[in-house]
């Protein structure tokens, strides 16, 4: 696949896999249609025909696919931890620490944030998914997203990696290790605002390169939000504190450092609200869903 260095915005290669699955068993649209399938052939089965041999015969073909789609998404809960699901953020927090676990680092993608914990007890390395305040899930990932080997000490080469799980598409990291080091590749250029350079002339190592050049992107994105894209000693706003903040509240806060609200609209379920500060002349876009403030990022839709 190639792909144009200089349309960082379309680097996305095409998957069948269309959203980031969070949970265990998130059906795909071939799943949604399996399903239907299966349904109509039973409905229009002979009668003559068992009822329950086609039954039967179609509870183990979806069972089937669902292992197949739980194996391939990579995602194994965590037995031991599935009572912290639902809980609030300060509380998991403290359920983590009373089952021995370490906080180790959080990464933070839009509306949702991603923290790893280990426990030394038992070499033991989950990451937590968190939205809208709540736990929504807790899996086992490798010993590397908690900076540590298999063995339970560093791995210098794992630790140069600047990449999690939560960072692939599909939440899981690939099990070629010669596709992992061309998606960190890709990912630690587009961290640090360098180049797209895909130097990868096999198929899966240019594809894994560009989707990790994205993911690079993306998260310096998340990183420095909190810029406002200028430089020298012009006066600045601050707005990075808004995120988690509900809408009014948000407002509120926006409104008392001079922001105007001038426009508002809907897309993929969020509402976007732009702000603008005439003294700072920053232009501002603040999403919110559920009406809780989610992300904040830099706009050019105030028309100044």
């Amino acid at each position: 696949m190639k792909v144009n260095a200089f349309a960082t915005s379309g680097l996305k290669k095409k998957s069948p896999v269309k959203h980031r699955f969070e949970d265990l068993i998130d059906i795909s649209y071939f799943s949604q249609s399996f399903f239907k399938k299966l349904l109509n052939q039973q409905v229009n089965k002979p009668k003559f025909k068992s009822p329950m041999k086609t039954y039967s015969k179609n509870l183990t073909a979806l069972i089937a696919l669902f292992v197949t789609l739980s194996v391939a998404y990579g995602q194994n809960p965590s037995r031991d931890l599935q009572d912290i699901v639902g809980a609030k953020g300060r509380d998991a927090e403290y359920a983590f620490e009373s089952k021995g676990y370490v906080h180790i680092k959080t990464t933070k993608s839009g509306y949702h944030s991603y923290s790893s914990w280990w426990n030394p007890s038992k070499r033991k390395c989950v990451t937590s998914h968190l939205t809208d305040g709540r736990i929504k899930s807790v899996v086992d990932v490798p010993p590397f997203d908690c900076n540590k080997s298999s063995g339970g000490g560093h791995s210098s080469s794992y630790n140069s990696y600047h990449h999690d799980s939560q960072h692939h598409n599909n939440y899981s990291h690939y099990d070629n290790r010669d596709r992992e080091m061309a998606f960190e590749r890709g990912h630690n250029d587009g961290l640090h605002n360098k180049a797209y350079h895909n130097i990868y002339s096999d198929s899966n190592l240019t594809e894994a390169y560009a989707e990790g050049y994205q993911s690079g992107v993306k998260q310096r994105g998340y990183n420095t939000n909190h810029h406002s894209g200028r430089g020298g000693y012009q006066s600045h706003a601050r707005v990075d504190d808004l995120v988690g903040l509900s809408v009014d509240s948000a407002a509120e806060r926006m409104g008392s450092r001079g922001f105007t609200e001038v426009n508002q609209f809907k897309h993929d379920g969020k509402t976007h609200r732009i702000y603008y500060n005439r003294d700072t002349r920053q232009c501002i876009d603040v999403r919110a869903m559920h009406g809780k403030v989610g992300h904040v990022e830099n706009s050019t839709r105030c028309n100044r």
